[in-house]
């Protein structure tokens, strides 16, 4: 398999504004695995009263905040007479539909960091979200006449010119003036749209290993229709992952959100096909079905992991009660690995007592 399964910081400039925030993305030269694949990533980073303006993209995602806090509107393809408000913080998962129009304002004081993960199947461009503004320089009211404009909107021809002049000076991402008001974010709404997956009850806690937490369809019921689900996985110095692999087809892009590690895949014939060094701001891909290890440095690794599928489905090579070593017969690990009776019991033993996170070894 001629892949390249690992990539690091994104390395495209959609905008950047200085003391403002920008857009940067992952191009098909650095990664070309996220076209032939079909997904796509993008950062946005917005400093204190940074906006990205009112936009709707061509493919599914899920936003995941990886730094600080904003307030973010949305208005669904399916519902165009309301606008949801929603406050978001550090480790909270908010999925976005294709064709939905969302806007993301940082009102707090520290610096906003999201990655959007998603799928790129039926995208302008493989591997990359097309975003179309509503409004600024580059926004879709500067593609037509005044006159068309006037009528549409029942303006005058000297209103509709100064409408479209106005956002002749506008970039996709402002600094909004103090006079503005920027709407507050709805409790309603988050329940409905939003997964905190650093507060949330983790799937698999290990003391001292660390642990694993994911949103889903049972979650989320939006995740359902666009066919994605995520995970976020903190590990401890030391501590190991898996070997994981999905179990339903679905592929595995992850964004490496604080500290450093290690992350070796196999594929076809037992064929190591990555083995690197990952950092924060770096991606890394599984393919379907393709077991992967993720070890951490001795500071710890974080990373946020977006699945295409909605259902969290995978399959154990390590420990614990969900191991395929653990289901299968005694007698037929027996036969498979080629050990001896007492061996097999006592890797079994082993196996049941563990978890899909093992700690740093103590021997």
């Amino acid at each position: 398999m001629d892949l390249i399964l690992s990539s690091k910081k994104a390395d495209k400039t959609i905008v950047e504004v200085e003391g403002v925030g920008g857009y940067y993305t992952w191009s098909s030269t650095q990664f070309p695995v996220l076209s032939q694949k079909k997904i796509a990533a993008g950062l946005l980073v917005l400093q204190h009263r940074g906006f990205a303006l009112p936009h709707y993209a061509d493919s599914s995602k899920i936003g995941y905040v990886c730094e600080g806090e904003c307030i973010a509107g949305l208005i669904s393809p399916e519902d165009h007479s309301k606008e949801e408000v929603i406050k978001i913080q550090k480790g909270d998962a908010l999925p976005i539909t294709v064709g939905t129009v969302s806007w993301w304002y940082n009102g707090g004081d520290t610096k906003l960091k999201i990655i959007f993960l998603g799928e790129s199947s039926e995208d302008y461009t493989p591997g990359e979200f097309c975003y179309f503004f509503l409004t600024s320089a580059a926004g879709i009211l500067n593609g037509f006449s005044n006159e068309l404009i006037a009528k549409t909107f029942h303006m005058t021809e000297t209103e509709s010119e100064k409408l479209v002049k106005d956002q002749s000076g506008l970039n996709i991402i402002i600094k909004v003036n103090e006079g503005i008001q920027i709407p507050n974010g709805s409790s309603s709404a988050k329940r409905k749209f939003v997964y905190n997956l650093d507060g949330a009850k983790p799937c698999v806690e290990v003391k001292n290993g660390g642990h694993l937490s994911s949103v889903s369809s049972k979650n989320i019921a939006l995740l359902g229709e666009i066919g994605l689900s995520a995970n976020g996985v903190v590990l401890e110095g030391g501590a190991v992952l898996g070997p994981i692999f999905t179990a339903d087809s679905s592929i595995h892009l992850s964004y490496i959100t604080k500290g450093s590690g290690r992350v070796v895949i196999v594929g076809l014939f037992g064929k190591v096909v990555l083995d690197t060094k990952v950092e924060e701001g770096d991606l890394f891909f599984v393919p379907k079905f393709f077991p992967f290890v993720v070890e951490a440095d001795e500071g710890g690794i974080e990373f946020f992991s977006v699945k295409t599928s909605s259902k969290q489905v995978y399959g154990g090579l390590s420990g614990g009660e969900k191991s395929i070593w653990e289901a299968a017969s005694p007698s037929i690990l027996e036969a498979s690995l080629n050990m001896t009776p007492d061996l097999t019991k006592s890797f079994k033993s082993k196996i049941a007592n563990g978890s899909v996170i093992a700690p740093p070894s103590t021997a």
